[in-house]
Order: C-alpha cells, then structure tokens, then sequence
C-alpha cells in the first residue's frame, strides 16, 4: 500500500504520474521487458540478415570497382592504341556504329571485299553500341595473335603525324 500512496500523493501533487527516473518499479518494468524481449529474440535469424546485408555490401563494391576498372582499362587501351594501333594485315572484316531508327543503335560488320554489311547488334545506348564493336574488333585481333601472329603489325600513324609535323615546322610549310 505505501507504493501506491506514494504514487497518489505524486500525482495529486504535481499533476502527473512519476516518470522512470524518479520511479523505481517503473524502471524495474521496463528493465524486465527489455530483458523478455532479448531473450525471444531470434539470435540466428539477425545474424543471417546481418550477414546478408554484409554480403550485399561486398558484392557491390566488387560490381562498382569491376566498373571502374573495366572503364580505366578503356581508357588505357585507347590511349595505347592512339599511341600505336595494332591493326591486321589482310583484314577482311571491320565493325561500325551507325543510327537505326529513331532511338536504337547498331553495330555492323563491314565485309572489306565489297559485300553487304551486316547487322551484328542492336541496342538503345550509343556507348554500349561503341562497346560491343570494341570487343569484335579485339576479339578479332586476339584471335589472330593467337592463330597467325605474323599478321598482326603496329601502326606508325602516330609516329607519322610527329614525323609529318615535324617536317612541316622545320620547312615552315605544308606537304
């Protein structure tokens, strides 16, 4: 009888009832709540989604640094291939990017010896067109580096240019 006087007499005197910090048996209460809750809590089933969240996390950094590295290693071999292209001698086949239709972009395969071109590959994005043509055109170079590497030869067309450059500061005049 003396906690529920004294929680009356509280009440009457300040207007509400005691708050936990004042409140002993409230904050015993809520003290054995918090303790139920964590003992009917489901330890495995957190650690599961814990470790899945963790292996999501992983999995897209991975994705995003293969992005960054695939987008890096571009950018190198366009600067290499500016430098020093590799280029096949003999070459029959060539691929190219062109519009089709309004909003699609296609890839063609360009036949050297004067056939039709043929259409390799559609898609919305102009850069992801650039792409595939890109791996044809190294899958192709690879290929004959692997099978005849006799006819895969370094282009001097950048040498060409220093060359032609230099000739034409030197005479102060075109060729």
């Amino acid at each position: 009888m003396k906690y529920r006087q004294w929680k009356k007499n509280y009440k009457k005197r300040y207007g509400v009832n005691p708050t936990p910090e004042i409140d002993k048996r409230k904050r015993r209460k809520q003290a054995a709540r918090a303790f139920n809750a964590l003992a009917y809590a489901d330890l495995i089933k957190a650690a599961e989604q814990a470790t899945d969240t963790i292996t999501n996390v992983i999995a897209e950094f991975m994705r995003a640094l293969g992005r960054g590295c695939d987008t890096a290693g571009t950018a190198f071999r366009n600067v290499a291939d500016a430098i020093k292209p590799l280029d096949i001698k003999g070459r029959i086949f060539s691929w190219e990017v062109r519009s089709y239709g309004t909003d699609l972009y296609a890839v063609y395969e360009i036949n050297a010896l004067g056939g039709a071109d043929e259409l390799r590959a559609l898609t919305h994005s102009k850069s992801t067109a650039e792409k595939i043509a890109e791996l044809l055109e190294n899958d192709q170079i690879e290929h004959f580096k692997a099978t005849c590497p006799e006819r895969v030869v370094k282009r001097d067309d950048g040498i060409d240019v220093l060359t032609y450059a230099g000739i034409a500061a030197n005479t102060g005049e075109a060729l």
